[in-house]
């Protein structure tokens, strides 16, 4: 008998907002759930495998949430399928990252390495904000934004026309 699975729809870039939650009693962490939907997932299914990783940014002292097919482009950065064993760069990602299933309840448990590395108490009520950013998302300790990290209109608008003036630019050139 052939079983139907149910198609889900995925919405590219939809990690977006700011979002303050703790740790609960067991230390986990809820993703959000608009979040979960923009990534595809169906926690409440009951034959879920829904997954996130979660390894350390590579410039700021917090932790990158990533959507399994977000994981997937990463890899292909690093390296191909083929080379992925003598590759220092994935075998070092590899070795902090964690693939973390998501519960029923939206819930995922980061180990105690990762969130001693962002400064997040490993207790209940520990506080955390989430940032997106559209691909992948960003958890921070306590209830902040990070330095430097204000809404920003201005500059937003700026660097929206800046690059509006380098796409005509490059048309231009491309047009001679």
């Amino acid at each position: 008998m052939a079983v139907e699975e149910k198609e889900r729809k995925v919405m590219v870039g939809g990690l977006v907002d700011t979002f303050y939650h703790t740790l609960d009693e067991k230390k986990r962490l809820t993703i959000p759930t608009s979040w979960r939907d923009a990534m595809g997932m169906d926690p409440g299914a009951s034959d879920s495998r829904d997954y996130v990783y979660v390894f350390p940014n590579e410039t700021e002292d917090c932790l990158d949430l990533v959507p399994v097919r977000e994981m997937r482009s990463i890899i292909e950065d690093v390296g191909n399928a083929d080379i992925l064993e003598n590759n220092p760069t994935a075998t070092a990602l590899a070795q902090i990252a964690q693939m973390l299933k998501v519960d029923s309840a939206g819930r995922i448990r980061i180990g105690e390495d990762l969130l001693e590395f962002a400064g997040i108490k490993s207790e209940r009520g520990a506080e955390v904000t989430l940032i997106g950013s559209f691909n992948k998302a960003q958890i921070w300790s306590g209830r902040k934004r990070p330095k430097g990290r204000k809404l920003d209109v201005a500059a937003y608008r700026a660097a929206l026309a800046k690059r509006k003036a380098a796409r005509g630019a490059a048309k231009e050139g491309s047009a001679k």
